[in-house]
């Protein structure tokens, strides 16, 4: 499992070159007059400003935070404070602008930190308005699925060893997408055919909120090479579990139970209802 946090010094180096450029780190959350701290946006459902009279919109495009502001107030800094109360950015608007934007998954996506976020409007040095903002990504696994059990998929047909790869079905129930990077493969039939613990295969997928199917193009279930098959007569039933690597959020795991049948010709199936079967765990954030 990995945990994704930022280091003090990616902190400092952020906090430095902030301060060179010579933008204002001046009120970076609930401590400045102008604003009533109670009266914050804070939605546990995730990106809102509902409640708050500058910041009209929070939307998540792509790598970046979109912000729009009202133009009914002076609005000359915007302050992004991450969860530790250090300031992550700063955006300046000018000549009258009322939209910006923070890029918080791409160049800063191996020390984005989740939680939750102060979006912080100033006028100067002086606080106009300020909202929490909950950034997180949630990547559960919550089914595996085989191709030669589910041939309608769009598999590459074109591949000999087609039947023998997997399909992940991981949901994010969060608020900004994360980046899947790699399948760790323990115990899979590929990985125990080369007499190994385990198979990793690296991707680049992007995990929007909501559920994303990951197609793995590599012979998961594979039992048999050119060069020996499995003795599936020495097995029985054994786990076989997957590790979503992600970049933002915590890594999942997901085990599934298969059944070896056979000897000189290894028979393979998913044991349904098994007390272990479909087992999804999440790993720190």
């Amino acid at each position: 499992m990995t945990e994704n946090s930022n280091t003090d010094g990616s902190r400092i180096a952020r906090r430095s070159v902030l301060a060179t450029l010579g933008v204002s780190t001046a009120t970076l959350a609930g401590c400045a007059s102008g604003s009533d701290p109670s009266n914050n946006s804070t939605d546990g459902n995730g990106i809102s400003a509902e409640d708050s009279d500058v910041f009209t919109s929070v939307e998540i495009a792509e790598e970046s935070l979109e912000i729009e502001v009202t133009d009914d107030m002076s609005v000359e800094f915007i302050n992004l404070v991450d969860p530790s109360g250090e300031l992550y950015d700063q955006q300046r608007l000018e000549n009258g602008e009322t939209k910006t934007s923070f890029e918080i998954l791409g160049r800063y996506e191996d020390d984005f930190s989740t939680g939750k976020y102060e979006l912080v409007a100033l006028d100067g040095d002086d606080q106009v308005d300020t909202t929490t903002l909950t950034l997180e990504a949630n990547c559960t696994i919550t089914d595996v699925l085989w191709a030669a059990e589910n041939p309608d998929m769009e598999w590459e047909k074109n591949s000999p060893t087609w039947e023998t790869y997997a399909a992940v079905v991981i949901e994010n129930t969060g608020t900004i997408p994360s980046l899947l990077t790699e399948f760790e493969w323990e115990d899979a039939p590929v990985a125990r055919l080369q007499s190994k613990e385990s198979q990793s295969y690296y991707h680049e997928t992007r995990l929007p909120p909501g559920e994303t199917t990951v197609q793995s193009k590599r012979p998961v279930y594979r039992t048999r090479n050119a060069v020996r098959s499995l003795d599936c007569g020495e097995l029985g039933t054994e786990p076989m579990t997957v590790t979503a690597v992600v970049q933002v959020g915590g890594d999942s795991s997901y085990t599934q139970q298969l059944r070896y049948d056979g000897d000189q010709s290894c028979e393979l199936s998913i044991v349904e209802g098994s007390p272990n079967e479909g087992m999804s765990s999440e790993g720190e954030s």
